[in-house]
């Protein structure tokens, strides 16, 4: 298989995305609906990042749990947020194409940023690089909660996430040639991190509030607050 950019890979992947998530995350729908339950009850945002929309679906999971806010669905492929776009609409959301390792964002311009399954597509350093960002796009007080695809401690531990994961995936009848595909995608583009190493990365750019709330083999979930 010739490499292809993380951007072609979902340009590729938009019209069949919303299938193959449910496929092969476990517990997708689960993950999304508790970083929802754990946005803290002061805080009531009125401007959200979606940070890695994909095809919108945890977009729509913020429209409905903050019907009075306006989110900003950010993804790298533009075949993707045409696909949320059309899933998401317009009337309370916009879009902006930006890549991660480049990212242009107003300082102290959102309440609330979220990401579902996305920030492991960049290195470990642009992962810092990023969450220094994102802080200083959250105005203060702001909340930033995220679940992703995380490394294990040991070696031992993540080569047994693995293995999990190709036993939930052979359970849901996904055939080996797509499995491979994301095998093959996550050699070339996907960049694992532990979860000590990030929550120590949130708290040396400033980030307040680092805790784990939700962990299921390589998904899990964090949360952190900008100062106020």
């Amino acid at each position: 298989m010739s490499e292809v950019s993380t951007e072609e890979f979902y340009d590729d992947l938009a019209s069949s995305y919303n299938d193959i998530i449910y496929r092969c995350a476990p517990r997708y729908e689960e993950m999304q609906q508790t970083m929802m339950q754990y946005v803290p009850g002061d805080l009531q945002p009125q401007r959200i990042l979606d940070l890695g929309c994909g095809t919108g679906n945890l977009t729509l999971r913020v429209l409905e749990t903050f019907p009075g806010a306006h989110v900003v669905a950010l993804d790298l492929s533009q075949e993707i947020l045409d696909v949320c776009r059309r899933q998401c609409g317009e009337q309370r959301v916009s879009y902006l194409q930006q890549d991660f390792s480049d990212l242009q964002l107003s300082a102290n311009s959102f309440d609330l940023v979220v990401s579902s399954i996305a920030i492991h597509h960049v290195d470990d350093l642009t992962k810092q690089v990023l969450f220094q960002c994102v802080l200083e796009s959250l105005k203060p007080g702001g909340v930033f909660t995220f679940v992703d695809q995380f490394r294990g401690e040991t070696p031992g531990i993540y080569q047994q996430h693995m293995k999990v994961w190709k036993t939930f995936a052979d359970a849901k009848g996904v055939p080996p040639e797509e499995w491979q595909m994301w095998m093959e995608h996550q050699e070339q583009h996907d960049f694992h991190a532990t979860v000590h190493d990030q929550m120590k990365w949130l708290h040396e750019v400033g980030f307040i509030e680092v805790d784990c709330l939700w962990k299921h083999v390589l998904w899990t979930l964090l949360t952190a607050r900008k100062r106020t």
